[in-house]
């Protein structure tokens, strides 16, 4: 962008210092190296941006709504942009899981993201974990990319561009981390047929027990049902008969016997 130009936008900005404006110079130029795949934003919203990252790391103050205005940018598109402007040019050191997948759509990848990274850490040497920093946009952007790709999650084709980092980097450590989505993905997808498969079968356990209770009933009929307490008080009567019968022979030997002695 013309140097001219460059200067106006930041004069409508309000930003008058001069260390903000050799500052957003130098972004601007480090931006025309490391943000070419950034394809939504212009010149002149490029321009904007790298003087609102300027002025926010001097912690000079900005009219926000008037630079979003400026640049030409929807508050949406602009602060995705900005976002992946200030990764792009190593501007931020740590990204939140949950900060990405807001930016970018996709709050369901969050904790396979966080499991593929945990998989990752201790698939490597101790020694190597202990300088290993996590939650740089490389890592973290890696990881929230391959959870949704896993999950089949369509998200903003613009996370992948937002970890700063060369393709190649970007695409090698995705490759590594391909293998624990893919691990993951398939143990929920097992966990979830298991419970499946168990609800199945004490439904057709449950279904199969009240058929056997519905058949034990219809196996009794109604004459069935009416003569069994008869048939009960038959059986009690014959009983009590029976007693009676006992207990008088039992009165009559005992007459008997007293009476010959």
């Amino acid at each position: 962008m013309d140097r001219e130009l460059f200067n106006k936008l930041a004069s409508k900005m309000g930003i008058t210092s001069v260390k903000v404006l050799s500052q957003a110079e130098e972004y601007m130029r480090l931006s025309q190296v490391k943000c070419a795949r950034l394809g939504s934003s212009t010149a002149t919203s490029k321009a904007v941006i790298c003087l609102e990252l300027a002025a926010n790391s001097a912690k000079f103050p900005l009219d926000k709504d008037f630079a979003i205005a400026l640049s030409g940018l929807n508050k949406k598109v602009y602060q995705s942009s900005l976002k992946s402007m200030e990764c792009m040019l190593g501007l931020q050191t740590s990204v939140g899981l949950r900060e990405l997948a807001v930016q970018y759509g996709c709050l369901n990848a969050i904790k396979v993201a966080s499991q593929i990274l945990e998989r990752y850490e201790a698939s490597l040497p101790a020694a190597q974990q202990q300088d290993l920093d996590l939650s740089k946009p490389l890592f973290t952007t890696a990881a929230l990319f391959i959870a949704c790709k896993c999950m089949k999650i369509r998200a903003d084709k613009k996370l992948a561009s937002s970890s700063g980092a060369k393709k190649g980097i970007f695409d090698r450590l995705c490759s590594q981390l391909q293998k624990f989505g893919q691990e993951i993905c398939s143990e929920a997808s097992s966990v979830k047929g298991s419970i499946k498969t168990a609800k199945k079968r004490q439904k057709a356990l449950t279904e199969m027990l009240e058929e056997g209770l519905d058949n034990d009933v219809l196996s009794t009929s109604p004459k069935q049902q009416r003569e069994q307490p008869l048939r009960e008080e038959e059986e009690e009567d014959m009983k009590q008969n029976y007693e009676e019968w006992k207990r008088k022979i039992l009165e009559n030997a005992l007459q008997t016997k007293a009476a010959d002695s």
